[in-house]
């Protein structure tokens, strides 16, 4: 069983990060996942199912158990990736403003934990696992509504499922596209007001959007991608700390499973208070038509 937090404030400084923990990793959602707060250890093997599109329907002929397979695929995910991030204030610090300013610095630090482990996730998005890019090479200022439905198109013809599609974006190339006439129009309903509010296109030609700033810098060029969960598969768990700690917990975000580990221990010699977010999870590449890159000139 993984640690539980007991310190009343550590609970609410835990608690806190998690917002900025899975909105940092909402892109995830675009791949095939195996998330939980079950302890394991470095290099353990996490089982993660994988589900293409489903085979024709039959038309009846006496028996209900005709053409019932589906292309499912089980890819054991190693658990070979460990990030961590350390913050910490004096005693002093903790004391006089009741750990606000702790909290303020745990919330960065699992912030940027999140964006490390997911860039890192997004390396494995090359020419190598999936090909060459689904459209031709363009600047932000080309990229619109009609490069949407040409990638769309392109989704189609590999038959990539029409369901659970995700289209992540460069926030240049996500920029350029809430300017597109088309798009701009469809943020007139209240119903999509986050469009104008916030910038945000939840839903557009089929794809769930995202917007990063975060896409790796590894020679690719890539700036994007539409993906289907059948193209990755990502695990991530609780590695259970070795050694003694003043508090040691697993942190979960009940709807996905997204999981970080939080500990905190003091240092006497220097009067410091050190707060460690880490993150122990493993990628493998899985179908290579789930993933269609977009890259720049």
């Amino acid at each position: 069983m993984p640690n539980t937090l007991t310190n009343v404030q550590d609970i609410k400084v835990a608690q806190n990060a998690l917002l900025p923990f899975r909105g940092a990793l909402l892109p995830i959602r675009a791949f095939s996942s195996n998330f939980s707060p079950d302890p394991a250890e470095k290099l353990d093997t996490v089982r993660v199912p994988v589900v293409g599109a489903p085979t024709q329907s039959s038309d009846f002929a006496g028996s209900y158990t005709a053409n019932p397979d589906s292309t499912v695929t089980v890819i054991p995910v190693s658990l070979n990736r460990h990030k961590f991030k350390t913050v910490h204030v004096t005693a002093r610090e903790a004391a006089e403003t009741a750990f606000n300013v702790l909290d303020t610095l745990v919330s960065a630090a699992v912030k940027q934990l999140a964006q490390d482990v997911l860039q890192d996730i997004f390396s494995a998005i090359t020419a190598a696992n999936y090909g060459a890019p689904v459209i031709p090479a363009l600047a932000a200022s080309a990229f619109d509504y009609k490069k949407l439905l040409a990638i769309r198109e392109a989704c189609s013809d590999v038959k990539m499922p029409v369901t659970d599609r995700s289209l992540v974006l460069d926030g240049a190339y996500y920029t350029n596209l809430l300017g597109d006439d088309v798009v701009a129009k469809g943020f007139v309903p209240q119903v999509v007001q986050p469009g104008i509010m916030d910038a945000m296109i939840r839903r557009l030609a089929g794809f769930d959007l995202h917007e990063t700033v975060i896409l790796p810098e590894n020679g690719e060029k890539l700036i994007g991608f539409a993906a289907h969960p059948s193209g990755m598969a990502v695990a991530m768990r609780y590695l259970v700390p070795a050694a003694e700690y003043d508090e040691a917990g697993a942190i979960t975000d009940p709807e996905t499973g997204l999981t970080f580990g939080y500990l905190r221990y003091s240092e006497t010699s220097s009067n410091r208070v050190f707060v460690t977010v880490e993150c122990l999870y493993g990628f493998k590449t899985a179908l290579a038509d789930g993933i269609k890159r977009i890259v720049k000139p």
